[in-house]
């Protein structure tokens, strides 16, 4: 037998002593095997579920590449490798989506991320939260907003956006980190129907939808109405790219931005499985997430950033992948921005297959005097999948934003 299918047969075993797989698996009629192409043997059961097949098959030198420790990009992850070629999934729709949550969390366990230990701990004691009502909106709506904040007078402002489906949680352990304490006044609020805010009426399960235009008015209302200055603004995927468009709409309220895994154009994130009646949206979606992140960030700080995702309200995620997946075009939205005018950083990891380094690159060259930097060793969350590495690249970003700001 070869040594990658005795792997696999070790992993399966192991995932049975897993309980993070096993509730995963908990209610899967599905059975999911792994072949190893060319080898002669059996197909390895990952899960004995029933008569619905989900088969994962490649040759093994590609299982060979998954099941190194750290991965290169590309093989990190059960969503990244059904990209690639060679790497075939042979299942239904559904059961693929139902299988997810298992899947991701036994290639966890053939790379060796077994134990996740102690998540760190994030000192939240100096954090305020309150709810702040932004008036006068299109159509004279008001929105009732949950922000917190390490706020400062004598320090520039920096408004933090989270992604698509989640909320402010994501930035805790930036607004935590000391450095960033001494030198910025911190900011972050959870978008109406994500974390605290509550969704506008009609909106919690009639079909919600994130337009661009009305994103950026609640965001400049909130700079506006709630911190009353300018900000320097710093948004993650579907935030990195409204930092982007509001430093361009919004040149009096926004003193510079930072994009954290910046889209040119990310078609096809947006799919009818993450709001299903048949799929478990509590595990697929955080799920979906889990395949983005590098597979050196510890495994603590990786369920982490699920767990949010696992809270997030019914259809929020799909709602504002409308925007982020099918609207948002950098080369449309981004187009006049000038980063001569006020600084403008773009910071992708590797690992990222949403957004690629490649693509915020493009952005990037869109943007006179825009400054790009790669981060190799994380993915698409990198504030929450591993804060301590993303703090080596924007620590530097944010001085270079200060000093351009003195």
């Amino acid at each position: 037998m070869n040594p990658i299918a005795v792997r696999l047969r070790k992993a399966a075993q192991a995932a049975l002593r897993d309980a993070e797989f096993q509730a995963a698996c908990s209610g899967l009629g599905a059975t999911v095997e792994a072949v190893v192409l060319g080898d002669g043997a059996e197909p390895t059961t990952v899960h004995m579920g029933g008569a619905e097949r989900v088969r994962l098959s490649a040759a093994p030198d590609i299982w060979e590449y998954i099941a190194q420790p750290i991965p290169r990009p590309g093989w990190h992850s059960f969503a990244a490798a059904s990209r690639q070629p060679g790497f075939t999934v042979e299942a239904d729709a559904v059961a693929r989506a139902q299988a997810l949550h298992a899947i991701e969390r036994w290639f966890e366990i053939l790379r060796g991320q077994i134990d996740a230990g102690a998540q760190d701990f994030i000192d939240r004691q100096h954090l305020t939260g309150s709810y702040a009502l932004v008036r006068g909106l299109t159509g004279g709506r008001a929105v009732s907003l949950f922000h917190e904040s390490v706020s400062r007078t004598d320090a520039p402002a920096l408004l933090m956006l989270h992604t698509a489906g989640a909320d402010g949680r994501q930035y805790h352990a930036l607004m935590a980190d000391k450095k960033l304490q001494r030198h910025w006044s911190l900011h972050a609020f959870d978008m109406p129907g994500h974390g605290r805010s509550d969704p506008l009426p009609g909106e919690g399960w009639e079909g919600y939808r994130l337009r661009r235009d009305w994103y950026a008015e609640i965001c400049v209302a909130f700079v506006a109405q709630v911190l009353r200055r300018p900000v320097v603004v710093m948004g993650c995927s579907m935030g990195a790219a409204m930092a982007l468009h509001l430093a361009r709409e919004a040149p009096e309220w926004i003193l510079g931005a930072v994009a954290l895994e910046a889209p040119l154009r990310s078609p096809g994130r947006r799919t009818p499985l993450l709001a299903h009646a048949q799929v478990n949206q509590a595990a697929h979606n955080p799920s979906y997430v889990r395949g983005l992140l590098a597979p050196g960030s510890p495994l603590s700080h990786r369920r982490y950033a699920a767990w949010i995702y696992s809270q997030g309200g019914y259809g929020i995620y799909p709602g504002d992948l409308a925007f982020y997946s099918d609207d948002f075009d950098a080369e449309r939205d981004v187009a006049g921005l000038d980063g001569r005018e006020r600084p403008i950083e773009l910071l992708t990891g590797s690992y990222d297959h949403s957004a690629t380094p490649a693509d915020s690159r493009a952005v990037a060259r869109m943007i006179p005097g825009a400054r790009f930097t790669e981060m190799p060793e994380l993915g698409h969350f990198p504030m929450t999948e591993n804060p301590a590495a993303l703090l080596r690249h924007l620590h530097p970003a944010l001085t270079h934003i200060a000093g351009r700001l003195a």
